[in-house]
């Protein structure tokens, strides 16, 4: 909901775009940051997480287990790059400023990034936001992630997910298989198959998916490794509550720095990252008026 009556409607549009006009040369297409649980993507900030080319939009090759995940060969394939998990999940709104539906959906996106104590270390996820029709560069890394419509929503987790059946997938196709939002196009995402006009569905929804990544770090570190950073984190439990301020209670904004090869510029964050409390109306400004 963006509008309001009466004279204190019309000072509060006022404001509101005097503040947006202040900061039209910090906020601009290339510049990643943090409002309060909410993370506004650049596109090397998206391709970084989703494991695709920043360029090009192509997948980039898995690493090898023998590779460390946060670090870049510099003679693999794409430049040295690959696919590597960055340590936390992450769940991304793909939209365009024209696009109503996006606007409605906002609110709910907001509060959620608020409920699981987004871009905290205690909840290892991401909530980020990225405009597909920002410039050409962004329009053709969501078409290289599958982002056929507005709103999408596209987890990205530390191992690939299975959202297809064989049986649907042999007599309908792959992507129809999937749902109506289509089959995810990159290894480690998947797409909400629900209806977002229900924030409870996009709410469990994510849960799964970060159990799901969960799992499959596990299966893939293994016990001892799992264990070892479960007693580890106890030490460092205080570090990460929600509303903590220090840096070691949050995640890195904008491609972490132990990512080797790219990086984003940063913009200052705008309250605490990872805990910072609020009403469900920040999101729905951002995608007005982000400039």
């Amino acid at each position: 909901t963006f509008g309001g009556g009466g004279s204190q409607a019309s000072a509060a549009a006022s404001a509101s775009a005097s503040a947006a006009a202040a900061g039209a040369s910090a906020y601009d297409a290339h510049t990643t940051r943090r409002e309060r649980n909410l993370d506004h993507w650049d596109a090397d900030t998206l391709a970084a997480y989703l494991g695709m080319d920043p360029d090009t939009g192509e997948p980039l090759p898995e690493a090898s287990a023998q590779e460390p995940s946060s670090s870049s060969s510099s003679g693999g394939a794409k430049g040295g790059r690959t696919d590597a998990y960055l340590g936390h999940d992450a769940a991304v709104l793909f939209y365009a400023q024209w696009c109503q539906n996006c606007h409605a959906l906002a609110p709910s996106w907001d509060a959620i990034a608020t409920m699981l104590d987004a871009g905290s270390s205690r909840s290892n996820l991401i909530m980020a936001l990225f405009d597909c029709e920002r410039d050409t560069r962004h329009a053709r890394l969501c078409g290289a992630a599958g982002v056929k419509h507005y709103p999408t929503v596209l987890f990205a987790g530390s191992g690939e997910f299975h959202d297809t059946d064989p049986v649907t997938k042999t007599i309908l196709g792959g992507d129809k298989s999937a749902g109506p939002a289509g089959m995810s196009t990159l290894r480690r995402t998947v797409k909400f198959q629900g209806d977002w006009r229900y924030g409870d569905q996009v709410l469990d929804w994510i849960k799964a998916m970060r159990m799901l990544s969960g799992w499959h770090r596990l299966n893939s570190d293994g016990f001892l490794g799992t264990l070892r950073r479960g007693i580890f984190g106890l030490f460092r439990k205080g570090s990460g509550k929600a509303g903590s301020k220090g840096k070691g209670g949050s995640l890195p904004v904008g491609i972490p720095p132990s990512f080797g090869g790219a990086t984003s510029s940063v913009a200052g964050a705008s309250g605490s990252g990872g805990g910072g409390g609020g009403g469900v109306g920040t999101a729905s400004y951002a995608l007005e008026h982000q400039v």
